[in-house]
């Protein structure tokens, strides 16, 4: 099986990311905010777009604010696999030339 490197490091930071968003604030106040500086650092730059695209959107609907955070997280994922792989592959074309 032919190991793709973009993809397994994308996954891990943002499993990272998400596992240490969804629980800085049940961790011991020692582990919380380096929790929350991983999560903020890992899941970057989708997490500030994502929130404003689903706050901006969505701020009037019926969601619950868990349903938001939910949607929130989901279009900082997708926001942040199409910025992976498009600088990915705008190194890989780099690199062709050397």
């Amino acid at each position: 099986m032919k190991q793709r490197p973009v993809l397994v490091t994308f996954l891990v930071v943002q499993l990272i990311g998400t596992c240490c968003l969804g629980l800085w604030q049940r961790a011991p106040s020692a582990l919380g905010m380096p929790m929350w500086g991983t999560a903020l650092i890992a899941l970057f730059p989708g997490n500030f777009l994502g929130g404003w695209i689903v706050d901006t959107l969505l701020w009037r609907s019926r969601l619950p604010l868990i349903g938001m955070g939910l949607l929130s997280l989901l279009v900082a994922l997708v926001i942040n696999a199409i910025i992976w792989f498009v600088v990915a592959k705008a190194v890989r074309s780099i690199y062709a030339y050397i």
